[in-house]
């Protein structure tokens, strides 16, 4: 039971740090796309693009990193291998995001390097990792 309020707990700086992920992403690529087409950048919502990638993040968690953080802290005790695997895993879904927010269209026509979003998602899942051995650490309950 504590590993489930666990991976709860570990939604909300999975929701915040990958919803970060995602604006710096369309900080560094979405603004190379200059067409009316891309209407869903930072220069179209502003502030709402936060949120748009906070849902995003939010549907992705129970997906991605609520079975990962389920059975690496259930089973596994060494921290850094949970770092690496935390940290590869976020930047796959920095290479899956590229794909789904831009599309093979944009990608290529405008040259978005899906480098720098598995860096920055990879960032992200290093500091889950930080966070997570932080809270398994010092909170009690969990």
């Amino acid at each position: 039971m504590k590993t489930i309020y666990h991976c709860l707990i570990m939604w909300v700086p999975f929701i915040v740090l990958f919803a970060l992920a995602g604006v710096g992403l369309e900080i560094l690529e979405g603004n190379k796309i200059r067409t009316s087409e891309y209407m869903t950048g930072l220069r179209d919502f502003g502030i709402g693009y936060v949120f748009l990638m906070g849902s995003y993040a939010f549907i992705l968690y129970p997906l991605t990193f609520w079975p990962l953080t389920f059975i690496l802290s259930k089973f596994m005790k060494n921290q850094m291998f949970k770092m690496a695997t935390f940290t590869l895993f976020g930047g796959g879904i920095g290479a899956f995001s590229l794909i789904v927010i831009y599309g093979s269209r944009f990608i290529v026509e405008y040259h978005l390097n899906i480098v720098s979003s598995i860096i920055l998602f990879g960032i992200a899942g290093l500091f889950y990792s930080m966070v997570e051995i932080s809270v398994k650490k010092n909170i009690k309950f969990v």
